[in-house]
């Protein structure tokens, strides 16, 4: 694609129409008392990292395209009774508000329709992205980012109609995985010390703690230089509603192909070695990636395979692939579901899902 495509183009055009509308006097506000507030670095001495190296080469094809001509970004499959749940984020300003869609073998998904039951209050309708749903306490709570309304946050210095405006994660409770899910009134982080907060995804310590995984959005205030995005892990209530300790520094961007931008956060405990997942660079070049840290538990400290190159790159299926999550079937089955941009396709550029099989040895992760 050599790139933005046509498609980030035109979302762009959609942003720009959005934030050029008259709205709040053009004021920096502080986050609400129960968004989170300015993030602190925290780190925890644990043991050393077990060592692992990434595998010199991945397959050229490493999956396989389940969702052929549509798109579903920011991808998260959860396995359920008889089969599976998609959910995806929205598309289009008119689009559903997280997709959802389901399938009882991995393929032929159906019913697709909006998870979330309406735009929340703190929110500006049209940005509901990156779901993550997990059942917790006999309900299914799930957590996405959306753009906060004007009268929350809005930086007139900044550059760009994008730039001024930032996001907030927030959380959505419903007793049926398809939906539909309510959201809290209030977001649960902002983060506008760094430009707010975005791709939420949960992870489960051995001990039964629900720890959230997320990003600071500081490449949001375009244009660069701006500093290394960071991805931090922040434990969570037993319901999972709320916040319970403050962040700890999980990764930052320094590697070369990163373009100071990590995110799409996921932690995963496969055998006894914790590894986090994220993407790399901006998400619509072709430079964008898949990375891999190890880390020696859910606070890390984490140590970065991926310096070199990214753990999956551009490839035969597209440029570009990232947005990823895993699950796992039965005991050490493992799935890494993930989004790259088709070009080429019925004459069209959209987003669908590449889904393979990820193994774990004493090296690290690879695929087959």
């Amino acid at each position: 694609m050599g790139g933005t495509t046509a498609a980030a183009v035109a979302l762009a055009a959609g942003l720009a129409a959005l934030f050029a509308l008259p709205g709040h006097p053009a004021t920096a506000l502080s986050p609400t008392k129960d968004a989170a507030p300015a993030t602190t670095t925290t780190t925890t001495t644990t043991a050393p990292l077990p060592p692992a190296t990434l595998p010199s080469r991945q397959p050229s094809e490493p999956g396989r395209i389940i969702t052929p001509g549509r798109s579903f970004p920011d991808p998260f499959i959860l396995p359920v009774a008889g089969g599976y749940e998609l959910y995806a984020s929205q598309t289009g300003l008119g689009g559903a508000q997280i997709q959802v869609a389901f399938s009882r073998h991995l393929g032929a998904w159906s019913h697709v329709g909006a998870a979330l039951a309406g735009t929340p209050p703190w929110a500006t309708a049209g940005f509901t992205w990156a779901p993550d749903v997990r059942r917790i306490e006999g309900r299914f709570v799930m957590y996405f980012d959306a753009m906060a309304n004007r009268w929350l946050y809005f930086d007139a210095a900044a550059p760009t109609n994008f730039s001024r405006r930032a996001q907030c994660i927030g959380v959505a409770t419903s007793a049926d995985a398809s939906g539909p899910f309510r959201a809290a009134p209030s977001p649960l982080i902002c983060d506008f010390a760094h430009h707010g907060a975005i791709d939420p995804r949960t992870f489960v310590g051995p001990d039964g703690q629900v720890w959230l995984d997320w990003k600071s959005d500081g490449n949001a205030a375009t244009p660069a230089p701006f500093p290394p995005t960071r991805i931090y892990a922040e434990a969570l209530t037993r319901n999972g509603l709320a916040l319970a300790g403050p962040p700890h520094l999980l990764l930052a961007a320094v590697a070369g192909w990163e373009s100071h931008i990590v995110e799409a956060p996921q932690m995963v405990r496969a055998g006894s070695r914790y590894y986090l997942f994220y993407s790399g660079s901006w998400f619509n070049q072709p430079t964008y990636g898949i990375g891999v840290a190890v880390c020696a538990g859910p606070v890390g400290p984490c140590r970065n395979l991926s310096a070199r190159r990214p753990f999956i790159g551009s490839d035969r299926q597209g440029e570009g692939p990232g947005e990823e999550s895993l699950f796992e079937e039965g005991a050490g089955r493992w799935w890494i579901a993930y989004s790259p941009w088709y070009a080429g396709y019925l004459g069209r550029t959209y987003r669908p899902i590449a889904l393979a099989r990820i193994h774990f040895g004493r090296h690290g992760p690879f695929l087959q």
